[in-house]
């Protein structure tokens, strides 16, 4: 149980130990979770907590955290005989103005008052021309002399009321940013408010701030001083955004400042702009009804500077459009994506300390460099207190810059492997029957995108020359890395349709009967493919962008409007390779032709006298046939065909046949090849009648093709041997 006055942390960590000595595997959290929804000595937390649906560990945690930092603000505010209530909105009282006007409303009314409402300032004074402190001034709104612009009459004032939507007529533009090069925002600061202002009281850095509501802002803006505040010590992101307040005047945002709150047992991160001025939290209208601060009640137009929209499109998509328009996606520094990795591990492996290694002297500086960038970025941080782990810092060298990763040789045969399928070139295939126009991104720097939590974060310390540090991302080195992202990738991208993710590339396929519906139906799915990336802040690689390409090399092969292609890199690879000298050449060069096998057609046959010299007992004798036999696979591979896309909608039609040491298989749809499969014979097939090896080629053609096959109806498939 819960002690009285014990914390929700040290209640959780009190629990943890003690599961510690249990055999508890992998029915650990869930029982430390019933501990404290029974433990808990809160009664209306565990009403809250018995609510939820799906409750794990984690999020039980967080929903006591928030029930307690609640229950501790509310005291506070009580005591300072505070009103407002944590995480409900509350309305600030009538300004100054407000009196001053009702005061002036009073005056206008009173008996006997020679005071009145003066048509040129709008204030409350005696009727003389000199008693007017309009009169001489010149109007903002029109450039006239003898009154204010808040009682101008003139057509030409614009109405700028900084809290409420504004209607843009302009539509074209609206999905357009500033024609400045840095990335623009138009965010709108409270500088005047008519009316009332809404403030709602958020948990941020475990104290409670005041945050104000503004429909008409595009982007949340914290002052420097509050961010000091909340969090004096977190790092500042790079931010190249120039804030546009109401009078068109640009202000310079010093960095960006990422942070979390709860709200209803739920956390939310916010990213705020940070600003030199003496600006009060303010929340954008997106983050207020992302938080359901506020909600619309009629249908309200929109038009966001940020994006482009698939039906306001009358042109095709430029690559110029998109990099200005997403340039936050492709330029923004890199901010971790939702939810965070976690690693498991085997409980009956021992932590090992590795002995630190040398850095060469040559390259320490750009180590300490690339170092400080790392954990200027919040990739790594030092660490001064012991870890249980400690695995020492591989350099890798890049033409262009150095990568640090890490040497867990020993961290990773304490990992528990979190088994994803991992997607195939074959799995992508089948779905571009008619593709026509190809777009491929690349996530930048992606494991960085991913954040490991504390536990994990502490397995991943490393030895510098300049002491310890971890890892606060996903890492290069990490045996269960590549899984990880995987799975994270698909969970960001769910539901996205012609968007193939594979490892940290994303192809965006466009598909159509001509070009035009090929190209617009590409647009439709890139700007989707675009607004999830900056949804899950996920960022996009603007070196390796290919925009919109009849061709697009895709994991080691071409991808084209005409079909699979083999890629030139590889045939040229084979074509320059040397004759085979012994056994291990030759084991190279058949694996080389070996993933090309899908374009070449009885490959097996052809290499059969190759693989006679790699048999068992067979003395490596290098003979003439065996030159002729390699020079007519580099003629094969040279020749390799384009194939056709795999369509489910069309019949199929299979070729088999046999020879004396091989059998050889083809699938075709509407007579053009879509892969070729052979294999060779071993010794007892060899030995089969000419008809038996007939009816082994139909079923070895039935068996390599069968994900292709299975299901299809008796009509749409025909088979065809020569015998």
């Amino acid at each position: 149980m819960q002690e009285e006055g014990e914390t929700i942390d040290n209640f959780v960590t009190r629990l943890r130990e003690k599961a510690a000595s249990c055999e508890y595997g992998s029915l650990r959290d869930e029982l430390i979770r019933d501990k404290i929804v029974l433990g808990i000595t809160s009664e209306s937390t565990r009403r809250r907590l018995l609510r939820e649906h799906d409750l794990n560990l984690q999020a039980a945690i967080v929903i006591c955290r928030t029930a307690e930092l609640t229950d501790k603000h509310m005291r506070a505010m009580e005591q300072d005989k505070q009103t407002d209530s944590i995480n409900a909105a509350s309305k600030q009282q009538p300004s100054l103005k407000n009196h001053q006007l009702q005061h002036k409303n009073h005056l206008r009314n009173s008996p006997g008052s020679t005071l009145t409402s003066c048509k040129y300032c709008g204030n409350v004074h005696i009727r003389e021309k000199g008693q007017c402190p309009a009169y001489g001034k010149s109007c903002r709104a029109c450039g006239r002399l003898n009154h204010f612009a808040g009682v101008c009459l003139s057509s030409k004032r614009e109405a700028r009321n900084l809290h409420t939507l504004e209607h843009r007529s302009d539509l074209e533009d609206a999905h357009l940013l500033s024609t400045d090069v840095v990335y623009t925002k138009e965010c709108i600061g409270a500088v005047q408010s008519k009316g009332q202002k809404w403030f709602v009281n958020l948990i941020l850095h475990n104290i409670c701030q005041p945050c104000q509501l503004d429909s008409g802002a595009t982007c949340n803006v914290m002052g420097l001083k509050d961010k000091m505040k909340l969090a004096p010590r977190a790092p500042l992101q790079p931010s190249g955004t120039k804030l546009k307040l109401y009078s068109g005047e640009l202000m310079e945002s010093l960095g960006r400042f990422q942070t979390e709150c709860c709200i209803r047992g739920h956390m939310h991160k916010l990213e705020f702009e940070i600003v030199g001025a003496d600006q009060k939290p303010l929340l954008s209208g997106s983050t207020c009804e992302h938080l359901g601060l506020m909600q619309f009640t009629i249908p309200v137009e929109l038009h966001n500077v940020d994006n482009l929209s698939a039906k306001s499109l009358t042109r095709p998509l430029t690559k110029q459009q998109i990099l200005k328009v997403y340039s936050d996606v492709f330029d923004g520094p890199i901010i971790s994506v939702p939810g965070e990795v976690h690693f498991e591990l085997d409980p009956t492996i021992p932590p090992v300390q590795c002995a630190p290694r040398n850095v060469p002297v040559a390259i320490k500086p750009q180590v300490k460099a690339q170092l400080d960038k790392y954990e200027a970025e919040g990739h790594l941080i030092s660490v001064s207190e012991p870890t249980d782990w400690i695995s020492n810092m591989v350099v890798i060298r890049k033409p262009e810059k150095i990568r640090i990763c890490i040497d867990p040789k020993f961290l990773n045969m304490a990992l528990r492997r979190s088994h994803y399928l991992m997607p195939t070139l074959d799995d992508v295939l089948h779905k571009l029957p008619k593709a026509r126009i190809f777009t491929l991104v690349d996530a930048r720097e992606a494991f960085l995108q991913c954040k490991l939590d504390q536990k994990s974060s502490y397995m991943t310390t490393f030895w510098t020359p300049w002491g310890r540090k971890r890892w606060l991302k996903l890492t290069f080195g990490v045996s269960v890395a590549p899984e990880v992202y995987q799975r994270k990738q698909h969970e960001l991208l769910c539901g996205l349709d012609g968007i193939e993710p594979i490892a940290d590339d994303i192809l965006i396929v466009g598909c159509g009967d001509t070009d035009e519906e090929a190209a617009h139906d590409h647009d439709e799915k890139l700007l989707a493919l675009l607004d999830r990336c900056r949804e899950v802040r996920l960022r996009l690689s603007v070196k390796k962008l290919q925009f919109k390409v009849q061709e697009v090399h895709f994991h080691g092969h071409i991808l084209s409007s005409q079909g699979l292609k083999a890629y030139p890199d590889k045939i040229g690879a084979i074509v320059d390779m040397p004759q085979p000298s012994d056994a291990k050449t030759l084991q190279r060069f058949i694996g080389f032709v070996t993933y090309l096998a899908k374009f070449m057609p009885h490959l097996s046959e052809v290499c059969e006298p190759l693989r006679r010299l790699l048999d068992k007992d067979a003395v490596w004798h290098w003979l003439p046939k065996h030159d002729q036999t390699v020079e007519k696979i580099k003629q094969l591979v040279t020749a390799a065909p384009v194939l056709k896309y795999y369509d489910v909608t069309k019949p199929v039609t299979i070729q088999s046949d046999s020879s004396k040491n091989g059998l050889g298989c083809c699938l075709l749809q509407e007579e053009q090849p879509v892969a070729y499969v052979s294999r060779a014979l071993s010794s007892a097939e060899q030995n089969y009648a000419q008809i038996e090896k007939e009816c082994l080629s139909i079923v070895f053609a039935c068996q390599r093709f069968h994900h292709y096959l299975y299901g299809r109806i008796q009509s749409q498939l025909k088979q065809i041997t020569n015998h």
